[in-house]
């Protein structure tokens, strides 16, 4: 499966740092009640993100990406600008804002990062940035899709059983919140490694069959000979070109049908509750 030319050149993404009070945008509501509500979330908790979106046309739907273990490092960054691309207004949010918005490329420092990661914080993060691109003109308002890789990957999953607004969510190799599943109501894609020395195969069969029972739209595709972190293209050591074209290709092609769809709570069909 062959990814689409980008709709857009790079030379047409606009980006930029963006910084988000964790506690939301003060509305015109917020406002009236405290005048100084916007002084006071001057004081709070911001998270860190960056954006790409086309600056030609739009409003675009959004695409929420949330990085590895490693941080929101380049390849996060070169990652917003292939979705915006592609159409879509793309959003790194940093999921350590909250502990200093480190990098590393340490596993043992990446551990101790990712422990520190609170999921009840990090759903108020993403419930920011939700609104934060309900307030940006060139977004279409609740048009949203979460995109995870490991770390990312497993918060995608969870967030999308917090928010149930969300049109689609993409994990890529990440852990299943098997406590949270029944909550989930948005389509799902699953990208697997075939030798993943991380997440079980149990746990990948489990978000499947939940799913399905459900009746919730859920495909898994496993791609053979590939480890753990394969759609990385900054680590040889696990990179596979192939397998990351093809994983590319059909998450484009699943936001396409799904986020762009004009209702929610897409239910599958028998035939497209599958497991590959």
């Amino acid at each position: 499966m062959a990814a689409p030319q980008p709709k857009y050149d790079r030379k047409d993404i606009g980006s930029s740092a963006i910084r988000i009070p964790a506690a939301g945008m003060p509305d015109i509501l917020d406002v009236a009640v405290d005048p100084y509500a916007p002084t006071r979330a001057a004081k709070q908790v911001f998270i860190r993100g960056f954006q790409a979106w086309p600056q030609k046309g739009g409003p675009f739907p959004a695409v929420i990406l949330l990085h590895e273990w490693w941080g929101m490092n380049a390849h996060f960054h070169d990652l917003a600008f292939r979705v915006a691309e592609h159409g879509y207004v793309a959003l790194v949010v940093d999921q350590y804002s909250r502990i200093g918005g480190a990098v590393t490329s340490d596993p043992e420092s990446a551990a101790q990062l990712m422990g520190k990661v609170k999921i009840a914080d990090l759903t108020q993060d993403l419930g920011a940035a939700c609104e934060y691109l309900n307030f940006q003109e060139y977004v279409k308002k609740n048009r949203f899709a979460v995109l995870g890789f490991c770390m990312g990957g497993s918060n995608a999953l969870s967030y999308a059983c917090a928010r149930r607004q969300l049109r689609a969510a993409v994990a890529f190799y990440g852990k299943v919140p098997r406590e949270s599943l029944a909550s989930l109501q948005c389509p799902v894609l699953y990208h697997q490694a075939e030798h993943d020395d991380w997440i079980t195969q149990d746990e990948v069969d489990h978000l499947a069959a939940t799913l399905t029972a459900r009746k919730v739209v859920c495909e898994v595709h496993k791609y053979p000979g590939t480890s753990h972190a394969f759609f990385n293209d900054t680590r040889p050591d696990v990179y596979n070109a192939e397998a990351a074209a093809e994983a590319w290709a059909r998450t484009l092609a699943f936001l396409d049908k799904y986020i762009l769809a004009d209702h929610l709570g897409v239910r599958a069909l028998p035939d497209s509750q599958r497991v590959r």
